[in-house]
């Protein structure tokens, strides 16, 4: 909060470093003039930092702050691989079906396809190689139609190769899929709305077109 009604014009700033030298990266926001005895709060929009600095520009100025709260939180633990010369991004962050979509196509590309037994392989192997604690299951791009049995890519690529898992209790039931994080590594559908990791397929495809999708879950 401001204690005093002055146009201050101050920058805060989201930084790793304690003295930033570059003033003008990673701006959260710029203070305006706040009257006196009134507060305003300003939304980061996920930046990540381990120090909030405030910058006030010019010389012989004093800004002054009281009651000041920050808020945050630890960044989702995040795995890099390869599948088969495809780069993916396995994601610690619980999220139902439809954000962890989102979630991908807003900072990768797409929820993660698997086209061939030689994907899946690959698949495991980096999955064997996580150093954080896995979800049972992590959500893929797969999705079945709601007007019958058929399961396709959200990626746009075509279902040429299938490790459903026939023996789910969920068949038929749930249009959302994922994998099972150990070995065999199955996929089968599960509740959409469950909270689960998933993996991002993070190069864009130029080959396909990807299935449009909306939902008023999406989170902001």
């Amino acid at each position: 909060m401001m204690c005093n009604g002055a146009k201050q014009d101050a920058s805060v700033l989201i930084h790793h470093a304690p003295r930033p030298e570059r003033l003008t990266t990673r701006r959260c926001a710029v203070i305006p003039s706040i009257p006196a005895a009134q507060t305003a709060t300003f939304q980061c929009g996920g930046m990540e930092g381990r120090f909030v600095n405030v910058y006030l520009p010019g010389a012989a100025k004093v800004l002054t702050l009281c009651e000041v709260e920050v808020y945050g939180e630890l960044v989702s633990p995040l795995l890099s691989g390869v599948v088969l010369g495809r780069n993916i991004m396995v994601v610690g962050k619980r999220l139902c079906w439809s954000d962890a979509l989102f979630f991908c196509r807003d900072f990768f590309w797409d929820l993660l396809s698997l086209r061939s037994q030689e994907e899946q392989m690959e698949l495991e192997q980096v999955l064997s190689n996580v150093s954080f604690p896995l979800t049972k299951h992590l959500w893929l791009g797969l999705r079945r139609s709601l007007m019958g049995e058929e399961w396709f890519w959200m990626s746009g690529d075509f279902m040429n190769y299938n490790r459903l898992d026939t023996s789910s209790v969920w068949q038929n039931t749930s249009p959302c899929g994922g994998v099972d994080s150990s070995s065999p590594s199955l996929w089968t559908d599960l509740p959409c709305d469950e909270h689960l990791y998933f993996i991002c397929l993070t190069d864009p495809q130029t080959d396909v077109n990807r299935v449009y999708f909306s939902s008023t879950r999406k989170v902001p």
